[in-house]
Formats: structure tokens, C-alpha cells, sequence
């Protein structure tokens, strides 16, 4: 009698080779070649395989975006200057986002969310969302301090400092650096 394979480590391992394969293809040949059937390939597993785990490419993808290229999210412990948490946060966000597979993967997920509601929703929950609430929870905390204006509107300066690391790495195909964050955080808090 032959012993029972031992479905769960395969799958664990076919799970784990196909985000390598993902990560791979994304750093390679980017969102406008990347495809499930060139996933199963470099991963050695089928396309049901990939299907039966993850809908679309874009929902492969942005597990691998939230779970693998995107940095930890760090929340502001009130100690360090409102300006430094900022600057750390923005450039670690930033230089990530100007990685070639990060980049990508956002390309790739942002695309597909124009046309499904439900996966922008995803996306918003995993990657904009927590971000988004670590940095108004630092600004609404440093304001208790009396270290941030009143009169600033927090929802305003969050766009500014993200739209811009979006718009450096999306629109205009170029690195964030901290020398730029470091200006960025100066000008939105209005001390240059």
C-alpha cells in the first residue's frame, strides 16, 4: 500500500512557486506580458492550479503587491517628529513603489480595477487604505500635541504627499528619493 501523498506541503510549495513566478515575471517583463499561462509555466504547476486559488491575474497579483513588495506599515508612536515619521514613511513607500515588479504590479492592478469595482475595493482595503490612516492618525495625533496646525486639512495634505509619490513613479517614470520626500514633507507642512 503506497502512503497518502501529502496534498497540503504540495500546495503550499505550488502556492509559494507560483508568487516566486509572479514576482519574477513582474520584474522582468512587467504588466503587458505577464499572463497566468507564462505564471504556470515558470512555476512548473498547471493554469487550473493558479485559477483555483486566484480569479484573474489581477487578483494574483495584488496578493503578491499587499503581501510581498509593499513595506510594513508603521504607525506613528508620537515620540519621533511629526516631519521625520513622514519622511520615513513616504520614502519607504516611494522608493518602493519605483521598483520595477512593485511598479508593475500596481500598473497591472489599477488597470484591472478600472473596469471592477470589487477589485478596486480590494485594492483600496489592502494597499491605500492602511496607509492612508497611519499617516491622518500621525497628523490628527501630532495636532493634539499642538506640533500640526488646526487649520491644515489633513484629507488635502494626504493627498498631496501621496499624489505626488504616484504621479513621480506612474506618470512621470521616475525614482523617489529621499532628497525629494524630504522636500515634498517640508513644503506640505510649510516650512521650507
Amino acid at each position: 500500500m503506497r502512503p497518502k501523498a501529502d496534498t497540503k506541503r504540495r500546495s503550499a510549495r505550488s502556492h509559494e512557486a507560483i508568487i516566486d513566478a509572479t514576482l519574477k515575471l513582474l520584474g522582468s517583463s512587467g504588466y503587458v506580458d505577464f499572463s497566468i499561462e507564462k505564471v504556470a509555466s515558470e512555476a512548473g504547476v498547471g493554469k487550473q492550479t493558479i485559477y483555483r486559488w486566484w480569479p484573474s491575474r489581477a487578483e494574483l497579483v495584488l496578493e503578491v503587491w499587499r503581501d510581498r513588495l509593499l513595506p510594513p506599515l508603521t504607525p506613528y508612536d508620537g515620540q519621533t517628529s511629526l516631519r521625520s515619521y513622514l519622511e520615513t514613511s513616504l520614502t519607504a513607500f516611494g522608493q518602493t513603489i519605483s521598483r520595477t515588479d512593485c511598479r508593475q504590479a500596481a500598473i497591472c492592478v489599477l488597470a484591472e480595477a478600472h473596469r471592477d469595482p470589487q477589485l478596486y475595493q480590494r485594492m483600496e482595503e489592502a494597499v491605500y487604505a492602511p496607509r492612508i490612516k497611519l499617516i491622518g492618525d500621525a497628523l490628527r495625533q501630532a495636532r493634539k500635541q499642538g506640533l500640526f496646525p488646526r487649520h491644515y486639512n489633513i484629507d488635502l495634505l494626504i493627498d498631496s504627499l501621496y499624489g505626488a509619490v504616484w504621479y513621480k513613479v506612474l506618470i512621470r517614470f521616475e525614482k523617489v528619493t529621499r532628497p525629494y520626500i524630504k522636500k515634498l514633507v517640508a513644503q506640505a507642512l510649510n516650512d521650507n
